[in-house]
């Protein structure tokens, strides 16, 4: 009985911790992307990203990036066990805009978590 109210909470746990990983390696690549439009007057294309800034290590999230010379929208696309996190694909624009996709909790919510 213990183990089977403990294990959706472990998993609801460890959902949590995979999407603040998303989080932060959409923040970090959104700075790399602001550091690189300071040095070259617009933002890379999706093919100028090092490999490294869009798949991190470690992270059940696919990150992908669509970019114009004055904007972005950075993904963060859950994969593996994370695909049934209820908050759906992680979004930040250039504007710092949070949101989420095909998600069944608030933007709001699922980046306050």
């Amino acid at each position: 009985l213990l183990a089977g109210m403990a294990l959706p909470i472990y998993q609801q746990a460890q959902q949590r911790g995979q999407r603040s990983l998303a989080k932060l390696s959409l923040l970090q690549a959104a700075h790399w992307l602001e550091r690189a439009a300071s040095n070259q007057g617009q933002y890379p294309a999706a093919t100028d990203v090092p490999a490294s800034i869009l798949n991190p290590e470690g992270v059940h999230y696919q990150l992908s990036l669509s970019s114009s010379a004055q904007s972005f929208v950075l993904t963060a696309q859950p994969s593996g066990t994370q695909v049934s996190d209820p908050c759906g694909s992680l979004t930040l624009s250039n504007t710092g805009e949070r949101g989420v996709q095909d998600a069944s909790l608030a933007a709001a919510s699922c980046w306050s978590r």
